[in-house]
C-alpha cells in the first residue's frame, strides 16, 4: 500500500501571482470492448484514438475536440499502423456497433469543469446522439507516491487514486498551478499532463503545452446535445445496451 507523502513546502505555498492559463493538446487512447477475431487481430486495432484540446483558466477549464474535428462524428477505431485496408475497417466498424461495451458506444465530445464551484457539465456521444448533463466534479483521494520525472520539460509528480473501482494514475506538474486535467480528472495541486485508468484502458498524453494567455471566451459551458439529469442518461445507456445483448443472443445478426 502507498504511502501518504507529506508535500514538500514548496508545493505548499500559494500558486504564482500571474494567474495560469492556456490550452494543453492531449492525444488520448481507448480500449476497444469488443473482443477481436484471430483472424483479424494483426489488421484490427485493440484501441482508438484521438486528439482533444484542453483551454483552461485558474477557475475552470474546457476539453474540446481540436476545431477541424468539432462537427465529425466520434472517433472511429484508429491505429498507429500504417493503414487499414476499407475491409478491415469496415469490420471494425461493425464490431464495434454490435458491441454490448459501453466503450465501444460512448464517446466524450466535451467536458467543462468550474474549479471554483466543483460542477461539471459533458457533452457525450451515445449510439449516435449526443447528450448533455451537469453533475459534480468528482472528489477523488488522491495519493502521493514520491516518484518525479519530466514530461514536456516540466517537473511532474506521481500520483495514485481508485474511484468508482477504476484505478488512476495520474502525472501532475506544479509548475502549473491549476487543479486541472483531461476530462473530469484533477484536484492535484498542479495540472495533469500523463494520465491512466485501468491500467492503460483509458490514457491521456499531453503533447504539446501553450501558456501564451489563450483567447477570450475559450472557456465556456458546453450548448450541443439533448439535456438530461445525469441518472436520466445512465438509464438510456442501461436499457440501449440491453437492448444490443438480446439482439446479439438472436444469433445470425445479433452478433459478431
Amino acid at each position: 500500500m502507498l504511502n501518504r507523502l507529506a508535500l514538500p513546502l514548496w508545493l505548499m505555498l500559494p500558486a504564482a501571482a500571474a494567474a495560469q492559463q492556456g490550452t494543453i493538446t492531449y492525444t488520448y487512447s481507448v480500449k476497444n470492448g469488443f473482443e477481436i477475431p484471430e483472424r483479424w487481430s494483426d489488421r484490427i486495432p485493440s484501441s482508438r484514438s484521438g486528439t482533444m484540446l484542453l483551454h483552461f483558466g485558474p477557475s475552470g477549464s474546457l476539453m474540446t475536440p481540436p476545431p477541424e474535428d468539432r462537427k465529425e462524428a466520434a472517433p472511429a477505431v484508429v491505429t498507429d499502423r500504417p493503414i487499414l485496408s476499407d475491409r478491415a475497417i469496415g469490420m471494425a466498424m461493425r464490431m464495434k456497433m454490435g458491441s454490448t461495451s459501453r466503450s465501444d458506444q460512448e464517446e466524450l465530445r466535451e467536458a467543462y469543469v468550474s474549479y471554483d464551484e466543483g460542477a461539471i457539465v459533458e457533452t457525450r456521444e451515445f449510439m449516435g446522439r449526443t447528450f448533455r448533463f451537469t453533475g459534480h466534479r468528482p472528489a477523488f483521494e488522491w495519493r502521493l507516491t514520491g516518484e518525479q520525472a519530466e514530461h514536456l520539460g516540466r517537473l511532474v509528480i506521481k500520483a495514485t487514486a481508485e474511484h468508482e473501482e477504476r484505478a488512476i494514475e495520474a502525472w501532475f506538474t506544479p509548475e502549473i498551478p491549476v487543479q486541472g486535467g483531461p476530462a473530469s480528472f484533477g484536484g492535484l495541486p498542479g495540472m495533469i499532463l500523463v494520465l491512466s485508468v485501468d491500467g492503460g484502458d483509458t490514457k491521456y498524453f499531453a503533447t504539446e503545452i501553450d501558456l501564451e494567455g489563450g483567447e477570450e471566451g475559450l472557456i465556456r459551458m458546453p450548448e450541443d446535445g439533448d439535456e438530461v439529469s445525469r441518472d436520466e442518461y445512465e438509464l438510456i445507456v442501461a436499457e440501449k445496451l440491453e437492448e444490443l445483448e438480446k439482439l446479439r443472443r438472436r444469433g445470425p445478426g445479433g452478433g459478431q
